[in-house]
């Protein structure tokens, strides 16, 4: 539990740090989320190799150097389009442990059917491994929050003796997306038989 807690107070001190750090003029959130609308839209109209920052920005209402303050590349523009961190809210990590795989499950189903997500992925995937170490900071940036909320709900699970110690989040998640995406690729049916069936293994692969 140590070294989780140490990361979490971690985390909040950075974020204190952030907030009482002097700051410039603050950033237009609409601008952001126009950015972010139109990249959703064009994946779906035009696909991922098609689609360009002056395409966003015109779809979006902006000036392609504003887009380029917020997302240097293409790449990060897209990652952080279809990927959004989720409110820790939204997060299914309430009950038991094969309550919050199954949830885990049932959310990643729904963002990997995504017309946008199916788009970008294999854009995506053909693209981050010339950029070495980008995929890794994009995913630290945009779901860290995540992974430490999930970790903690492990060890606690873990401490209660409800699932095996030392549980990586990360790689828990990995497995999670990584089932749902082949699924989807081998166009398997993704519905509750399914589903329960995936919870099953991974639960099984928890037990203590």
């Amino acid at each position: 539990m140590a070294p989780n807690v140490g990361l979490r107070y971690g985390l909040n001190v950075m974020e204190s740090t952030k907030k009482l750090r002097p700051q410039g003029r603050p950033r237009d959130s609409r601008i952001d989320d126009a950015v972010l609308r139109a990249t959703v839209e064009l994946l779906d109209e035009i696909g991922y190799a098609r689609l360009t920052i002056p395409l966003v920005a015109a779809r979006a209402g902006a000036n392609p150097p504003a887009v380029y303050r917020r997302f240097p590349t293409k790449l990060e523009l897209v990652y952080e389009a279809v990927f959004p961190t989720p409110p820790g809210a939204e997060l299914p990590l309430t009950g038991d442990v094969a309550s919050a795989i199954r949830g885990l499950l049932q959310s990643s189903i729904e963002l990997f059917s995504s017309p946008a997500v199916h788009t970008a992925m294999s854009g995506l995937m053909a693209e981050l491994p010339a950029e070495p170490g980008l995929s890794a900071r994009l995913l630290g940036r945009l779901q860290g929050s995540t992974y430490v909320r999930l970790q903690q709900f492990l060890d606690e699970a873990a401490a209660a003796g409800r699932a095996a110690p030392r549980v990586d989040a990360r790689i828990l998640l990995d497995t999670i997306g990584g089932t749902v995406m082949m699924a989807l690729a081998n166009e398997r049916q993704l519905d509750q038989r399914w589903v329960e069936q995936a919870t099953s293994l991974i639960v099984d692969g928890l037990a203590r």
